[in-house]
């Protein structure tokens, strides 16, 4: 399966890297799926950085949802936790990749497993 654009609801931020999301799968039906979005590290639970992480990812979140919202990515990509893999975006093309790097609190995730800061 290729990607595709759903709309999304957010239901819980779990981390800085993780949402809980309700994905349309028909006009009728919509799927919950725990997600994590692509590119990016933004510190691990626990930490000071990870908490961090959260609370911006949080505030991302709710300026985000202003505007409709899409689900990005392949319903086959998982991560080693079971989560999909892919991206949120608005009715406008702002990604939430794209905020969460600009604001300083989230770093590049390269797909090797290398993280680096721009």
């Amino acid at each position: 399966m290729t990607a595709r654009r759903a709309r999304c609801w957010v239901e819980r931020v779990v981390d800085s890297d993780t949402l809980v999301l309700w994905l349309e799968a028909t006009d009728d039906v919509r799927v919950r799926y725990r997600v994590r979005i692509v590119g990016i590290e933004g510190g691990e639970l626990g930490t000071e950085e990870g908490a961090r992480g959260a609370a911006f990812m949080a505030e991302a979140v709710a300026s985000l949802t202003l505007e409709q919202c899409y689900w990005m990515g392949s319903l086959n990509t998982c991560d080693q936790h079971g989560r999909l893999v892919g991206n949120v975006i608005t009715d406008s093309g702002v990604t939430l990749t794209t905020v969460l790097k600009e604001a300083g609190h989230h770093w590049n995730r390269k797909r090797n497993g290398l993280q680096k800061r721009d």
